[in-house]
């Protein structure tokens, strides 16, 4: 019942998207010096309800040709978060996939492949917030793809380092309030997605 919910809220919300919102924002993937992909983000208000969504589609090499699609989706009514879902494909095979769905106060969630637990979806602040809004002041970050708050570090005028669960590190690169660069600095590749 949960994920069949949650699916169809995610088949709505992103057509709604793709029809209202499509074009937002659009980031370049760098890696080193090659364009290697794309990220495309879109937000749509109405009334109390936000909805948000990214896809991203790039091919590069580590060892072997690595080509990835990711998808996430969130959704808050009065500024809380609802629902949010993210996947990310390697070579069409489920490599990361979350789900979270909330009922009453309940914030039901899924990790894939077999972890489901109820969770904390109480902070205001997202990954998908970010791309929009600059996260001044926040120690943390409802971040998606764990469904967990994660801890957000001021580096900088503009410059924000979020931590993940398994340690690694993302970083934020804010102009004047506007995101302009994230950098992912992973063990075997550094990413570099860039505002077009």
């Amino acid at each position: 019942m949960f994920l069949r919910s949650l699916s169809t809220w995610l088949f709505s919300a992103c057509s709604s998207c793709a029809v209202v919102c499509a074009q937002d924002g659009i980031f370049e993937v760098w890696k080193g010096d090659d364009r290697v992909g794309h990220i495309t983000v879109g937000r749509t208000i109405a009334g109390n309800r936000t909805s948000y969504w990214m896809t991203s589609i790039s091919s590069f090499e580590i060892i072997w040709k690595q080509n990835v699609r990711s998808i996430t989706a969130t959704e808050y009514v009065n500024d809380q978060v609802t629902a949010c879902y993210s996947s990310m494909h390697v070579n069409d095979a489920v490599r990361d996939s979350s789900r979270m769905l909330t009922v009453g106060d309940r914030a039901l969630c899924f990790v894939h492949p077999t972890s489901y637990f109820e969770g904390n979806a109480t902070n205001p602040w997202t990954t998908a917030r970010m791309y929009y809004e600059e996260p001044t002041g926040q120690p943390s970050i409802f971040v998606e793809s764990a469904l967990h708050d994660c801890p957000l570090q001021r580096m900088a005028e503009g410059e924000y380092q979020l931590t993940l669960p398994n340690k690694k590190r993302n970083y934020y690169i804010y102009r004047k309030g506007v995101l302009h660069e994230i950098r992912i600095e992973r063990t075997w590749f550094d990413l570099v997605f860039k505002r077009v």
